[in-house]
């Protein structure tokens, strides 16, 4: 078994940052009484969103390739978002890239193709 890459632990690490605030996002909301029209919609879909975030970092590492590219189908829509965002907010826009690509780079890379070959 190849041992796990240090940038695809950073990038479980972060998936698993997302998560944990999207769960405590939804319980905030539901707490604060703000269920009125979409809110509770919204809330549950956070909650549970940020629970699928920790399901797909569970998978990063362990090395789970559908993980993998899960993480990559979302990163591609967040730089195509980007994109379109420097149009709007140049600032926001090629943050959003460049954080985009630092995450493909760092699941794509030598050894991380190796630690999910494995």
């Amino acid at each position: 078994m190849v041992k796990r890459p240090v940038g695809v632990t950073i990038v479980g690490v972060l998936i698993v940052i997302a998560g944990v605030l999207g769960i405590i996002g939804g319980i905030i909301g539901f707490v604060s009484g703000e269920t009125a029209g979409w809110g509770i919609g919204i809330f549950a879909l956070s909650i549970l969103i940020g629970l699928i975030y920790l399901l797909v970092a569970k998978g990063i590492f362990n090395g789970n390739r559908g993980s993998r590219l899960i993480v990559m189908i979302v990163t591609v829509i967040g730089l195509i978002a980007g994109i379109v965002s420097l149009f709007g907010s140049f600032g926001n826009g090629l943050i959003q890239i460049l954080w985009s690509v630092i995450i493909l780079a760092l699941l794509y890379s030598g050894r991380a193709k190796e630690f999910f070959n494995s």
